[in-house]
């Protein structure tokens, strides 16, 4: 089954590509945890919200080996 997203205007081939890869990498791998965050969040807000998830993730024993 293929899917299509619709990624915005504004969005450049390398960051369509980018998430592209991500998607096709975490269904191939586990369940993907996608998350929604406003158009100005920051490079270090997303990180650390990223990082707070990954150390869940971790502490639950639910990380892809891998």
């Amino acid at each position: 089954m293929n899917i299509e997203v619709a990624v915005p205007d504004e969005w450049t081939p390398g960051q369509a590509l980018a998430i592209r890869q991500l998607l096709q990498h975490s269904l191939k791998t586990g369940q993907p945890i996608i998350s929604i965050v406003r158009k100005d969040v920051t490079t270090d807000q997303l990180k650390e919200a990223y990082d707070r998830i990954e150390a869940l993730i971790k502490g639950l024993g639910l990380q892809v080996e891998g």
